[in-house]
């Protein structure tokens, strides 16, 4: 009669061994859950939780960029070109769909004011850079938003014609009306 004792041993060890595995590849999840849930908020944080929160850092931003007032080879747009790619290429595209139009055009409308900050003269130079995402985006964007805007104005132009023709009617008299008092105070 042979003693068990060594498979016993050795059926310990296997389990030790699988239990020691399980709990490295459940570290490993942990870890990378932890990241998958880290990396959202983390966004959330640099664009801001809420489309309004996101538009005033926004604005906040540009208004400093315009404050700074820095040379073009001023060492400080590095970071500044880095926290404006977030903002055009991650942020506006987490929090587009909760903007309204109006909110998209002035959007872009700012990110023309950092282009102008940054590049000054040579702004149209860098917005028509190939192989350049942000420049693409916002040069994109800001085609869209005219188109989107000449469209309203017209629209809006088409719906109003009657009130806006009799508008113009009225300022037309006003005009020949005060033409004629000035000729009346020149003239004396």
């Amino acid at each position: 009669m042979q003693s068990r004792f060594p498979e016993i041993l050795k059926s310990g060890d296997q389990i030790l061994s699988l239990n020691f595995t399980i709990m490295k590849l459940s570290g490993v999840f942990l870890i990378l859950s932890f990241v998958l849930f880290a990396l959202p908020a983390c966004q959330v944080v640099q664009c801001g939780p809420t489309k309004d929160s996101f538009i005033e850092k926004y604005e906040a931003f540009i208004a400093k960029v315009e404050d700074k007032d820095l040379d073009l080879d001023d060492s400080q747009w590095e970071k500044l070109d880095e926290t404006f790619k977030n903002y055009i290429e991650d942020c506006y595209e987490y929090h587009e769909s909760d903007m309204s139009a109006g909110e998209r055009r002035k959007f872009w409308m700012n990110s023309l004011k950092y282009y102008a900050a940054r590049y000054g003269e040579g702004m149209i130079h860098m917005l028509s850079r190939d192989n350049d995402i942000t420049s693409e985006q916002v040069k994109k964007n800001i085609e869209e938003v005219m188109d989107a805007t000449g469209k309203e104005l017209e629209d809006f132009i088409d719906k109003n014609a009657d009130e806006l023709e009799a508008l113009f009617e009225e300022i037309g008299k006003d005009i020949e009306d005060w033409a004629a008092k000035f000729k009346e105070i020149f003239e004396e």
